[in-house]
């Protein structure tokens, strides 16, 4: 008998990570668009910087939105990177508002720029884990 398949994300809250193992399996089915809507109204973004994050237009987020569609495999995995940054900067700060705060704020250790920003690459999104990290330890940034 297969082992029952559980999210990534926990039923009490829907962008909370809980494993790698169970994310690449949700990655792999595509994530639900309204994990993505979800992460948006977190983090208060706009359809257009939802849609980049996603690697999409605005139009086709707004389609797949209106649509209820699960993402493809390439806007799953953009869509982790930032639930796992989230669940990082919620740790680091003690709640998912301030963690949401500092995803959109201008860093001076990130040249200026706000984290969610610099984690559209995936080079980006490891610079802005490490600050994390690098504040969690209390280095000074």
């Amino acid at each position: 008998m297969p082992a029952p398949t559980t999210s990534p994300i926990s039923e009490e809250d829907d962008l909370r990570v809980t494993n790698d193992t169970d994310a690449d399996d949700q990655i792999r089915e595509g994530y639900p668009i309204d994990v993505a809507a979800r992460l948006q109204e977190v983090l208060g973004l706009s359809d257009a910087m939802t849609a980049k994050i996603l690697g999409r237009s605005r139009r086709t987020y707004r389609r797949y939105r209106n649509a209820d569609k699960r993402l493809g495999l390439s806007e799953s995995e953009r869509l982790f990177r930032y639930l796992r940054l989230l669940s990082r900067a919620e740790e680091v700060f003690g709640s998912r508002e301030k963690a949401a705060w500092w995803m959109n704020e201008p860093n001076a250790a990130l040249d200026g720029r706000e984290p969610v920003e610099v984690a559209l690459t995936a080079p980006g999104a490891v610079v802005v884990e490490d600050l994390l990290g690098g504040l969690e330890h209390g280095f000074p940034l």
